[in-house]
């Protein structure tokens, strides 16, 4: 059984664990920092095991655990983004009383909210994650999630982090702004459900890299894609790894193909191929290059967390190269927070107006479908 003593310190092979298990975080240089900080000075050469060995066994108090804590954090620059749209329209006044309710209810969550603009409120949760099969100090990750409102044209605007805690904390929001409207509120977010067809999905995403005002498509890096089973006529049919792989690397060349040299997505027989056997985009990254001032070049992803089903739509900026002397940056950098929000806000409006018109398109094909049975 634990010693009791022990809940208040972090004993030495908790220190140990928590040093190496943060290799990308922690790496054999900040390693020989943290020791030359205690005045101890070890060759370059020496072996992580070993330098995380003298280290676990040296006393930390407090504020050495924690130092070591933060230098492990994980950076946010990949966290992906989502947008949930409410279908009704929200004043500072009534976010601000609905965000005071919240933080009365969610006693294990420190709330601050402040209204940005005259159409943009922005609430602010920290939070506490648990993982126990983690070592202990690092069982308990403090997080924090920026939920920035926006008024739109009659409705209210929730751009959150995409994950799970953040949809549950609109979700309990919306209660209570139900309670306050006397209504029912609908939470709508980018799916494609309503695309049923493998080249529709395909299409959704070849249309959402090629139509970002002042950004034309330079390049894409990398997609992922899926495989619609219920098109097969055989029920046990099983999908290999590799012909994933396979698939996606072909899905590539065929992307850049459409977007960069206006090619046919369904004259392409490459792609006929695929989607014949049943594969479809889930996500992508691309590269966009801005043809106005300051001419940056932009590194964006977008896909669908729900890959089968095209739910849960997400996505993100990594960063930019900047041109500055006549030259381009030689490696991306993470743009402001300003810019950033911008360039979200930019890939959300163009992926709903992307998928309003496949779902028109796709409501015309069936009424003409049906004129056609008809007559």
């Amino acid at each position: 059984m634990r010693d009791p003593g022990q809940l208040y310190f972090a004993t030495n092979k908790e220190i140990h664990d928590l040093l190496f298990s943060a290799k990308q975080k922690v790496t054999e240089a900040v390693l020989l920092e943290l020791l030359r900080d205690r005045g101890i000075f070890c060759s370059p050469a020496e072996s992580r095991e070993a330098l995380v060995q003298y280290l676990s066994l040296l006393p930390h108090d407090y504020a050495d655990v924690c130092g070591i804590l933060e230098r492990r954090e994980a950076s946010k620059r990949g966290e992906k983004t989502a947008t949930i749209s409410l279908n009704t329209e929200l004043s500072a006044d009534e976010l601000k009383e609905i965000v005071s309710e919240y933080q009365k209810a969610e006693v294990q969550e420190v709330v601050r909210a402040h209204k940005k603009s005259e159409s943009e409120f922005v609430m602010n949760v920290t939070y506490s994650e648990f993982d126990y099969s983690k070592t202990r100090l690092l069982q308990r990750q403090d997080r924090d999630a920026d939920l920035v409102f926006t008024k739109v044209e009659g409705r209210t605007e929730i751009r959150i982090p995409a994950t799970d805690r953040a949809r549950a904390m609109v979700d309990k929001l919306r209660e209570r702004i139900e309670a306050h409207k006397k209504a029912v509120v609908q939470l709508e977010e980018i799916e494609l459900t309503g695309l049923t067809s493998a080249e529709a999905r395909t299409t959704f995403f070849t249309r959402l890299i090629s139509s970002l005002p002042d950004f034309p498509l330079m390049t894409v890096s990398r997609l992922r894609v899926a495989h619609s089973t219920s098109e097969q006529e055989d029920d046990d049919f099983d999908m290999d790894g590799d012909d994933v792989d396979e698939a996606e690397e072909k899905m590539l060349g065929v992307v850049e193909n459409v977007a960069l040299s206006g090619e046919n997505l369904v004259a392409s027989e490459m792609y006929q191929e695929l989607k014949d056997k049943g594969f479809f985009i889930t996500s992508i990254t691309w590269r966009a290059k801005q043809n106005v001032h300051p001419y940056a070049i932009i590194e964006c992803d977008a896909g669908f967390e729900d890959r089968q089903a095209g739910k849960k739509f997400r996505y993100s900026i990594h960063g930019a190269l900047k041109f500055k002397n006549g030259a381009y940056t030689k490696h991306i950098r993470p743009v402001s927070e300003a810019e950033k929000a911008t360039l979200l806000a930019m890939i959300e409006k163009t992926a709903r107006t992307v998928l309003a018109q496949l779902l028109a398109e796709a409501a015309g094909a069936g009424a003409d479908s049906e004129a056609g049975t008809t007559s």
